[in-house]
């Protein structure tokens, strides 16, 4: 798989600090970003040494081939591959000549928040992680790299806020979902969520839906859960608690009613279900929204 036109090719290779003046309240605040080119194995980077601080590391290879030593275990980090450490902690990275160079893009994270994400990620990843298939959040490190060098100025916030974006992605690969847009699903998945949203009242069973897609219920389970991240009866009753919620934000119907409209067997089903899901009754999520009937209620995974 070939890399993309990534926004910072069109910059050239620097590195920027970030020292702030007042005291931050932001939990996740940019102290560094770069894009280089190592030939020297003077390039070594001890993780218990270092002065900078408390910080997180995220270096991704472009092309070459560099190491992390993590406790008492050595990673090659290839192209394609990133690795994750946080300072102060027992890893050394570095660049050997046998490895002809590394190019990399990296940036260095402060703050709380980050702390605790990178030991996260860390702990579900390993400390290097392969991107190949998954290149979205190195286009926000792209993306943030090229802001930058075009902006000195640019906002803290918007930074901070492009940061938060790279860690969630790299959560969302953690937990094993890719970013995948409807219209990129595959048709029987396609299918049937445009009929379970179509159809949310009817008494549907998995069976039904699965014959709708044309699948075995056990291969279309499989291939919903990997493409949305949900189980198929999971959607469903997603799809019937939103509606459940437009009802009693929007109407008057009692909740017997809307029970019934929404495809539930029962009120006491549905009250139990609506609590599980929501944290209130639906009589308490009614009388909790006062006048405001735009209010809208979104159900995630």
């Amino acid at each position: 798989m070939e890399l993309v036109l990534f926004p910072h090719e069109s910059c050239s290779r620097k590195r920027f600090q970030y020292r702030y003046l007042t005291p931050s309240t932001l939990s996740m605040r940019l102290g560094g970003i770069g894009w280089e080119y190592i030939t020297s194995p003077s390039y070594r980077w001890d993780g218990i040494q270092r002065p900078d601080g408390e910080s997180a590391i995220f270096q991704f290879t472009l092309s070459g081939q560099g190491a992390i030593r993590y406790g008492d275990r050595e990673y090659a980090v290839p192209k394609h591959c990133g690795f994750l450490c946080t300072l102060p902690s027992d890893h050394l990275y570095y660049f050997d000549e046998s490895f002809g160079h590394w190019e990399f893009l990296f940036i260095a994270v402060r703050g709380e928040d980050a702390i605790r994400h990178w030991l996260s990620l860390i702990e579900r990843f390993g400390p290097v992680v392969s991107f190949e298939q998954h290149l979205e959040p190195i286009r926000y490190i792209s993306e943030l790299y090229s802001l930058i060098y075009n902006d000195t100025e640019l906002d803290k916030y918007y930074v901070s806020s492009q940061l938060y974006r790279f860690v969630m992605e790299l959560n969302r690969i953690s937990e094993g979902y890719d970013i995948v847009e409807f219209k990129d699903s595959p048709e029987p998945v396609r299918i049937a969520i445009r009929y379970i949203q179509s159809q949310y009242a009817a008494p549907l069973s998995l069976d039904d839906i699965a014959a709708n897609a044309g699948l075995s219920k056990y291969h279309f389970s499989r291939v919903f859960l990997s493409k949305t991240g949900i189980q198929p009866m999971q959607y469903l009753r997603k799809i019937r608690i939103e509606k459940a919620s437009a009802q009693l934000a929007q109407s008057t119907k009692s909740i017997e009613t809307i029970a019934r409209e929404t495809g539930f067997d029962n009120s006491n089903y549905f009250i139990r279900v609506f609590k599980s899901i929501v944290g209130l009754t639906p009589n308490q999520y009614r009388l909790s929204l006062g006048d405001d009937s735009v209010h809208a209620l979104r159900i995630e995974k």
